[in-house]
């Protein structure tokens, strides 16, 4: 099904949404989550600096007021009746620190309370451990105790102020932290001092308790660093939930407070605004889904109809219907695009099959015409061992039919030959090539001169030539009796001689003009005597410029060379070698003029 077209659209496209849309999601819940984290963590510290100040200042007090009433003593050493009234003044005076004062002398400290025995035991002011005092009710009180100094600056008693810690509970229930967080107070031994809440942890209902398991669990992690006045931010799991606690110490009496809240009800709002992105986002893609379902279909049904008529042109059916090209859009194009496409093959197709019967005819009567003119050459092979001479002649066209002709025949022990190229190739250049050599059949077996030969080939040629074609021609004859050859050449490369020996030289001479072109000039003639078993070699300019892949020409040399190697060879056999190194030097190259090559070799 992905190789659909609709389905990949409908894929891809609902892919590619829902990424973004998650992308986007993850991104707002993650800022969310940090913003709301962020607030709650400045919340946090605001509320926990301001419970801690509202202690300090009371705790200052007390600690003030109360040195002040040691020192009042030390200064005054009051009679035991206005000591209680001085006593009682400073209680009336400080009312608002809820506190009561107390001095103690010695002589008087046989049942001492523990405040008065630490004050004496350290000699310096200090505030004790929460305690109860069942003298004065069930309430949790903390004692500021300061010695008094006598004349000789011993210990000669204590002033003390015992605070209830209900002004603590009260500023830490001040702190709203959520349904589940809470503000704390913990002594320096680890003990409940005040709380928030009364929820904490089983049997955790009234300050000095010692630590629930699952507050101990909370603040275990913060106490020895704020035990040591360090303040911070931690971050606290319990029991799979993660507690955000901020910590500060109090001065003086060793306490710290600590405010914790639940993340999980911090984040509750960012944790519903996800849900609500993540139900908006699978209503969009559903939505989306149906949308790009209705288009996709409409847009590529259309182009259905058209693959499946394609489908049918690929097949040569291109009388099928293709669909109609109802819209002004891209398909609409597309459709109207292949209608074009199948009239203009139709037509092309029709076109080509008649242009491929002519082109059957054109072949067929060029195959006719390439017999015929094959017809016309006299046997490629003459002559033998007891006729004295040897005769071998190809005649390689490149195209179906050529220009190049030879011709011989023995009479009287004499052997006529000739070797002609017209010039051009082709059709016009075969009819040239028939009309040439019909002249030479019939001018040769009455002239015994070669020179005359193409002088009256010349003038016939020159008549009704308005083409303006023209022949080049090596003309000649061997007589058997004296070896002696008599040539003459019109425009033509002269004769290779190739000697015994293998020495292969060209016979320069004399020669005349081209064939067809202009009635007046000679064609002089060169005579000279064989050897047994030398040969004479002619051929077209197709083999000397014959041309490899790179455009390099066989050339005269080579061709030389390659007549040498064959000295020792037949007239057939040095025809053939020849014709062989050409092939050899042309390669894949293609064949860019007729190839003719006549040997003729004495015996």
């Amino acid at each position: 099904m992905f190789h659909s077209l609709t389905t990949r659209l409908i894929v891809w496209t609902l892919v590619l949404t829902g990424a973004v849309y998650v992308t986007t999601i993850g991104l707002s819940n993650r800022e969310g989550r940090r913003t709301a984290i962020a607030q709650a963590e400045r919340e946090a510290h605001n509320a926990t600096e301001a419970a801690a100040r509202a202690a300090e200042d009371v705790l200052d007090t007390v600690e003030a007021s109360t040195a002040a009433l040691a020192r009042s003593v030390s200064e005054l050493h009051p009679a035991p009746d206005a000591l209680g009234r001085l006593v009682d003044r400073f209680s009336s005076d400080h009312r608002e620190t809820v506190a009561q004062y107390a001095v103690i002398l010695p002589g008087h400290d046989e049942a001492a309370p523990a405040w008065y025995r630490d004050a004496r035991d350290r000699d310096t002011a200090g505030w004790s451990e929460p305690y109860r005092d069942a003298g004065i009710g069930s309430t949790a009180i903390v004692t500021w105790a300061v010695p008094i100094r006598g004349a000789d600056g011993r210990f000669g008693g204590a002033a003390a102020a015992s605070l209830s810690l209900e002004f603590l509970s009260a500023a830490v229930r001040e702190v709203h932290l959520g349904a589940s967080g809470f503000a704390v107070v913990i002594s320096r031994r680890g003990l409940l001092v005040a709380h928030s809440r009364r929820d904490l942890g089983t049997g955790v209902h009234d300050p000095l308790a010692e630590l629930s398991p699952d507050l101990r669990a909370l603040v275990d992690p913060i106490i020895r660093r704020a035990q040591t006045g360090e303040s911070g931010f931690a971050a606290v799991p319990v029991d799979g939930r993660v507690f955000r606690l901020t910590f500060r110490p109090i001065a003086h009496p060793g306490w710290f407070i600590a405010t914790a809240y639940a993340e999980d009800e911090l984040l509750a709002e960012v944790t519903r605004l996800q849900r609500t992105q993540i139900t908006l986002a699978a209503s969009g893609l559903a939505i989306l889904a149906v949308a790009v379902v209705i288009l996709s279909r409409r847009i590529t049904r259309p182009l259905t109809a058209l693959a499946a008529s394609t489908g049918r042109l690929a097949t040569g059916d291109l009388d099928g219907p293709l669909p109609e090209a109802g819209s002004h859009d891209e398909v609409g194009d597309l459709t109207r695009a292949f209608h074009h496409m199948r009239d203009s093959l139709k037509e092309y197709i029709h076109n080509l099959k008649e242009t491929t019967a002519a082109k059957e005819r054109l072949e067929g009567e060029m195959k006719a015409a390439r017999r015929i003119q094959a017809d016309m050459l006299p046997a490629p092979t003459a002559g033998g061992g007891a006729a004295g001479y040897e005769l071998s002649a190809t005649l390689v066209p490149a195209r179906a039919v050529g220009g190049d002709l030879f011709d011989h025949f023995e009479q009287n022990r004499r052997v006529f030959f000739l070797v002609g190229d017209v010039s051009g190739k082709g059709v016009g250049a075969a009819l040239f090539m028939a009309r040439a050599k019909t002249l030479f059949d019939a001018v040769a077996a009455d002239e015994r001169n070669p020179g005359a030969v193409l002088s009256t080939i010349n003038r016939s040629l020159c008549r009704q030539n308005e083409t303006g074609m023209y022949v080049t021609a090596v003309c000649g004859v061997l007589d058997l009796e004296t070896r002696a050859v008599t040539f003459a050449t019109a425009g033509h490369e002269p004769p290779i001689l190739l000697a015994s020996d293998g020495r292969s030289t060209p016979l320069e001479g004399d020669g005349g003009r081209v064939l067809g072109l202009m009635e007046i000039g000679d064609y002089p003639v060169t005579v000279r005597t064989l050897e047994k078993g030398d040969a004479l070699v002619m051929y077209t300019d197709g083999v000397s410029e014959a041309q490899d892949p790179a455009g390099e020409f066989f050339g005269t040399e080579r061709l030389l060379e390659a007549t040498g190697r064959q000295a020792a060879g037949s007239a057939s056999a040095i025809t053939a070698g020849i014709l062989e190194d050409v092939k050899t030097f042309v390669a894949t190259a293609q064949q860019s003029d007729d190839i003719t090559i006549l040997t003729l070799k004495v015996s």
